[in-house]
């Protein structure tokens, strides 16, 4: 495994990032019960589009970024087995991160770091391919953290970045914010026992640049061939580009 490719030392904007990695602490330990309750089990079949989009092959290098419990990395790595490298700034995620890891006897496919997206301590020009599955609307400057996604992937290596977005349909637009900003902050409270983690999560998608406006960030950031397709009645978006020859 080529963690040679990482230097030991990480940063944060720790004035932008403290109160959501916090946060994400807090709820670490029912984050995986959460995720699939109040997605109703959507969550794994976004995730396994996720990483189809991704074309996982036989001895490829790939990053996860906001890995969180590694459940995309150790998905990548069971397929054909790819090595993946995982970064979250979230301490307290990759542990639960690790113990699956070594529950799955995947250690030397996946391994894990602490870190920050706009800063990654990674050589460039190292990964055949790199995902995010619900992380880059938490990222504190999601252009530099593209533009460093670019900047460590392979010349045509792929980036691959899936994120809540908005149903486009009037009344699902009105259910869906009804379910966002009224009935899930109140489950997520109650569960988690973190008050404000799950009334974060409408006012983080409603931020989030979806669409065409995310297109062009990837593609300012030099990704060619850029699309993205809804999932889901647009309650999900995957966005795809290639990093030029």
């Amino acid at each position: 495994m080529p963690s040679s490719q990482l230097k030991p030392v990480f940063s944060f904007k720790a004035d932008q990032a403290s109160r959501i990695q916090d946060m994400f602490n807090a709820v670490a330990p029912r984050y995986d019960f959460l995720n699939r309750l109040l997605s109703v089990g959507f969550d794994k079949y976004w995730r396994t589009i996720a990483v189809d989009e991704l074309e996982p092959l036989a001895n490829r290098l790939f990053l996860d970024l906001a890995t969180g419990t590694a459940d995309i990395a150790l998905e990548l790595a069971l397929r054909d087995q790819s090595h993946v490298i995982g970064i979250d700034f979230s301490g307290k995620m990759l542990e639960l991160g690790k113990n699956k890891v070594n529950t799955n006897n995947m250690q030397s496919s996946v391994k894990l770091f602490q870190g920050a997206a706009e800063n990654l301590p990674i050589k460039s020009n190292s990964f055949d391919g790199a995902i995010s599955a619900f992380g880059a609307r938490n990222f504190s400057d999601i252009n530099h953290a593209i533009t460093e996604v670019h900047r460590v992937l392979k010349p045509k290596g792929k980036i691959v970045i899936l994120e809540f977005s908005f149903p486009k349909n009037s009344f699902l637009q009105w259910l869906y914010c009804l379910y966002f900003e009224k009935v899930l902050p109140v489950i997520g409270r109650c569960v988690s026992g973190h008050k404000n983690a799950y009334s974060y999560l409408p006012d983080s998608v409603g931020k989030f640049p979806n669409g065409k406006a995310f297109a062009c960030i990837l593609k300012e950031s030099g990704f060619e061939s850029v699309e993205f397709k809804e999932l889901t009645f647009g309650i999900t978006t995957i966005y795809t580009g290639f990093k030029n020859a």
